[in-house]
């Protein structure tokens, strides 16, 4: 694993390492003189010269500075380092849900319905603010100590295209970008976006989240990709029969293959949602805190 020699990126004493990914790592860091904490992500120093790593660094900061809501983690600024080039962004100690479900993959169930409607919420918010995510996972959501859910990692979010950028879509995107397991078809066929798109996605980590295992598994990724495309929905029922019927079917309208046959939006998601419930045993709908503020400090949430 990489790690930094010196205690400091810029003017930020990092204090210790909280997550790594392919291309970068997160530190805890705090600000001595304003005495505030900050999370900084620091691109790998096999990335300083890699020009496509250092757009997308650059496309984070210029999601994140747009977002500012208890459901998403944003962006303050952008720097440069002894150690390279570092994001600075609001402080988030948590474990990514993927994570937290390794071990057990039932681990969640307790706070189950609160956790699907804020990763929904997140989404809604992100959604208002003209960002398609295109890397919606359960990695991608962090579960802090007091039960609050924030949604990260903005680095191939882009505006849904109008008709020009529908073309270029179609004729220049040659790489499938997206985690496989959460991919929509038409991502896949490199097909233009919207906001559906993110929608299919969501489904995927809802019912990874519910169900404990992905919708689709396969032992080759084209065969996972043909399964995004072409195989019936499973029903999450199935693979958790704790789970309502009202529930396996919203995740089966989210990722019906035509994007024309899904819900139209997010928000539709978080109203069905939060009608119905999503465990057998739970004793009433979660109701959603969508913007409103969330304060700190209390321990996850149980259903009901």
């Amino acid at each position: 694993m990489a790690t930094v020699s010196a205690m400091f990126v810029g003017s930020y004493r990092l204090l210790y390492q909280l997550r790594q990914g392919r291309f970068t790592q997160v530190w805890t860091a705090i600000d001595d003189n304003r005495g505030i904490r900050y999370a900084v992500k620091l691109l790998l120093p096999e990335f300083h010269d890699d020009r496509e790593q250092l757009a997308d660094f650059a496309h984070e900061l210029e999601v994140g500075v747009t977002l500012d809501h208890p459901r998403v983690l944003g962006a303050k600024k952008q720097g440069d380092s002894r150690h390279g080039p570092y994001l600075l962004m609001d402080y988030c100690e948590g474990r990514d849900l993927r994570d937290l479900m390794r071990r057990d993959r039932f681990a969640l169930q307790p706070w189950l319905p609160s956790i699907l409607v804020q990763a929904v919420e997140a989404v809604v918010y992100l959604h208002s603010r003209n960002w398609v995510h295109l890397d919606i996972k359960p990695d991608n959501y962090l579960l802090d100590a007091g039960g609050d859910v924030r949604l990260i990692d903005y680095g191939l979010a882009r505006r849904p295209p109008g008709s020009w950028e529908r073309w270029f879509w179609k004729n220049r995107q040659k790489a499938i970008q997206g985690t496989r397991s959460y991919l929509s078809p038409e991502q896949i066929r490199r097909e233009p976006i919207d906001f559906r798109s993110d929608l299919y996605s969501l489904g995927c980590t809802l019912y990874h989240l519910a169900a404990g295992v992905p919708p689709f598994t396969a032992s080759t990724t084209n065969e996972l990709l043909t399964k995004h495309l072409l195989y019936p929905i499973p029903n999450a029922a199935t693979d958790n029969p704790e789970l309502t019927p009202d529930f396996a079917e919203l995740l089966r309208r989210m990722m019906a293959k035509n994007p024309e046959h899904r819900l139209a939006t997010a928000a539709d998601v978080l109203k069905q949602l939060t009608n119905f419930k999503v465990l057998k045993s739970q004793q009433a709908p979660r109701q959603s805190t969508e913007f409103r503020e969330v304060s700190p400090g209390r321990s996850p949430r149980k259903s009901g």
